[in-house]
């Protein structure tokens, strides 16, 4: 028997598209999963072989029933076990004696029910590592394959399955059946919809890893709540990156294991439970997207359409209402609607009537169903405008079966204009709408995207433009060392929990962080001699590890301007950070520096690594929502993130130096990707970014046990 815990890599066509299933605990009792899983089969059209297992029976679904696993012939491709939790975990050998090829477990009580079912879980894991057999589940409801046409499903698939190339794979059953059924009611095809249970065995990434190995799989959704493998899911959206396949993932704020970490600096206060988790997944190449309604929009939208010439959005609609609810939603998803070009109002001028308006979106009126070639005109002119990537246009389906459908020539326009022009083109209704078995057949001559919901399609729509930023999204991570990081770690040898800021400040310049002149001192005298030294105006602060939030305690004086000031302002905050508990404060007597103050903070999850975030700094520190990437970041991607952030941190590229800003995050970011296995947190608050050069003043570290 094979000693190895099952891989990805390995073949799970005998798991997934089984020609053979064993169905373990086989009955017709209403009170089973049993019927219903037969029932999934027979739906699909599933063809073939079916052994029912239960000792009870001898004939179950019109079969003759084996009384155990031992009597199934050898190497069965799948068997489905729908007995107790205990039951299964000792047939997993039994499995592996017969050359069982792939199993998934339906039952629950294991992981979910308490600590009896995480031991049984366990053993469930530890078999299949034995035997070598890739495991589904437990605790999982089965997926449906409508290529293959297998379904060992626990609920009856809904009506007129219909393969397709988007692939659902979801922690939640019921968010899998809900795609599943809004696929069926608008005659969208799937690939697969599946659960991964308890995964444990075979998980999300693994998963992933199939779907992006899988010539049928266009386009990937899924559902998460929690992120048990980060690792192995990794490797898995790396494999979908890599074969160039969406991947539209809904992942609710809340539910992440990613949970926020109580630490020193400014930044784990904006590193929220979700926080780092979404970071994460975007730096995977994921689209995350806000609810399942949303996401099947999407992956109707990516599995149409791939590429946009450019980012910008119009649409030409055929109410004045239908015009002004989708500005809203467009606006609220943050897509980018242009003005027309001076030449496309010309031309609409020329195609519609005197009286229509000629802004984004367009009101053709309700004249385009009966005048098609008007609306036709209003079409070409934005897809000949070159800032305008897609059109939103709204040609429905037939509602009455016999019905000519008005929109015949339009689309027929549609579709010469797209392999014109290389703009793209999607159908939006206002709502949803139900499709008639004509109307399916209507979407699926015409091959265009045909969405539903203003809110949704734009939804589907940012989706889209994202996608275009993520194909050429890459990591840093095989970035090597900085020269100086055996220095740095000696700095930090023997330290643990928070470092003063002249240690900080050591590692700052080891990476090339400028800091202001500055100087740790022991007394008020000694801070006066050397206030002189480097000129006035200066900074008194108090200094210990005791104290890292010196400013909250009146560790810190600033604006000095005289000799006096300094001795009388040094006295004030050594015996401030005395009363705060240090026991050998010091003087930092730093040059004023003066700038727009930005926050540079990092944290190191356990899980997700380190991130970096950048923000408005000082007292705004910890106000709203904080954007992360993780670290390492290359020159270029910290200037786009810097210039990305810069309108919120109040930084204008005519008045401050953004590239020695951005600089100092490409540092500060691998100072902590660097120093991760001691660092839980480094953050520069503020970095001062002036007219010319960019000054950490303040330096605030958490170091983990060496």
């Amino acid at each position: 028997m094979s000693s190895r815990r099952p891989e990805a890599r390995d073949d799970l066509t005998p798991l997934l598209a089984p020609r053979s299933i064993a169905v373990v605990g086989a009955s017709e009792s209403p009170d089973s999963w049993a019927p219903e899983i037969e029932r999934s089969l027979r739906h699909v059209g599933y063809d073939g072989e079916l052994y029912p297992v239960n000792p009870k029976y001898d004939s179950v679904w019109g079969r003759p029933c084996l009384h155990s696993i031992e009597e199934l012939p050898r190497g069965v491709d799948l068997v489905v076990f729908v007995v107790p939790a205990r039951v299964v975990v000792r047939m997993i050998d039994d499995c592996g004696a017969r050359g069982v090829r792939g199993i998934m477990v339906v039952s629950s009580g294991f992981a979910e029910a308490g600590e009896e079912g995480v031991a049984l879980q366990a053993q469930l894991r530890e078999a299949a590592i034995r035997t070598g057999i890739p495991v589904l589940g437990p605790n999982v409801e089965g997926f449906v394959n409508y290529v293959e046409r297998v379904a060992p499903y626990g609920t009856t698939p809904p009506p007129e399955p219909r393969a397709g190339s988007i692939s659902v794979i979801s922690q939640s059953g019921t968010v899998a059946w809900a795609m599943n059924q809004l696929a069926s009611d608008r005659g969208v095809g799937l690939r697969i919809i599946l659960g991964v249970g308890n995964e444990a065995v075979l998980g999300l990434g693994d998963l992933f890893e199939w779907a992006a190995g899988d010539p049928k799989t266009k386009v990937v959704t899924s559902y998460i709540e929690t992120m048990r493998d980060v690792d192995r899911i990794g490797r898995g959206l790396d494999a979908l990156r890599r074969a160039g396949k969406p991947v539209l993932i809904c992942a609710p704020e809340g539910r992440s294991e990613a949970a926020r970490r109580s630490i020193v600096a400014h930044t784990g206060a904006l590193a929220g439970n979700t926080t780092l988790r979404d970071a994460w997944l975007r730096a995977q190449g994921v689209i995350l997207i806000e609810d399942p309604v949303t996401m099947f929009e999407a992956a109707v939208l990516l599995s149409k359409v791939r590429k946009l010439r450019t980012t910008g959005v119009a649409a030409a609609l055929q109410s004045g209402g239908a015009c002004t609810l989708f500005a809203e939603a467009a606006g609220a998803t943050g897509l980018d609607l242009p003005e027309f070009s001076t030449a496309t109002k010309r031309t609409l001028r020329k195609v519609l009537p005197h009286f229509a308006s000629q802004n984004n979106p367009l009101d053709v009126t309700g004249q385009a169903a009966v005048e098609t070639d008007m609306y036709e005109g209003a079409l070409e002119a934005l897809a000949n405008d070159p800032a305008i990537g897609l059109i939103a246009f709204d040609a429905f389906p037939p509602r009455l079966e016999g019905e000519t459908p008005w929109a015949d020539p339009v689309l027929a326009t549609v579709k010469e204009l797209q392999r014109a022009t290389g703009v793209a083109f999607a159908s939006v209704a206002m709502s949803p709408l139900a499709y008639i078995p004509s109307a399916k057949a209507f979407t699926r001559t015409h091959t265009l995207p045909f969405l539903q919901g203003h809110h949704a399609a734009a939804g589907a729509i940012r989706a889209l433009v994202e996608f275009q930023g993520s194909k050429g999204r890459s990591t840093a991570d095989d970035m090597p060392a900085h020269a100086n990081r055996a220095k740095a770690l000696r700095v930090l040898k023997g330290r643990e929990g928070p470092i003063d800021e002249e240690t900080g400040a050591r590692i700052l310049r080891l990476y090339g962080v400028a800091r202001p002149k500055e100087r740790s001192l022991s007394t008020p005298e000694q801070a006066a001699t050397f206030a002189r030294s480097i000129g006035f105006p200066v900074v008194v602060k108090a200094q210990a590890p005791e104290i890292p939030h010196k400013a909250k305690l009146g560790g810190v004086r600033l604006g000095l301007r005289n000799a006096t000031d300094v001795e009388v302002a040094a006295a004030e905050v050594l015996e401030a950070a005395k009363r705060a508990g240090a026991k050998a404060p010091k003087v930092l007597v730093q040059q004023m520096v003066r700038g727009a103050e930005v926050l540079v903070g990092a944290v190191v999850d356990e899980r997700f690594g380190p991130m970096i975030t950048v923000r408005p700094g000082g007292a705004l520190a910890e106000e709203g929502d904080a954007v992360f990437v993780p670290c390492p970041l290359r020159p270029g991607q910290a200037k786009r993130f810097l210039v990305e952030q810069a309108p919120l941190c109040g930084l204008d590229p005519d008045l401050h130096d953004l590239a020695a800003a951005a600089k100092a995050v490409a540092a500060i970011a691998r100072i902590t990707h660097d120093l991760r296995d001691r660092l839980a947190s480094f953050e520069a608050n503020p970095l001062l970014v002036g007219e010319r050069g960019a000054v950490a003043v303040d330096a605030l570290a958490e170091v983990r046990r060496g």
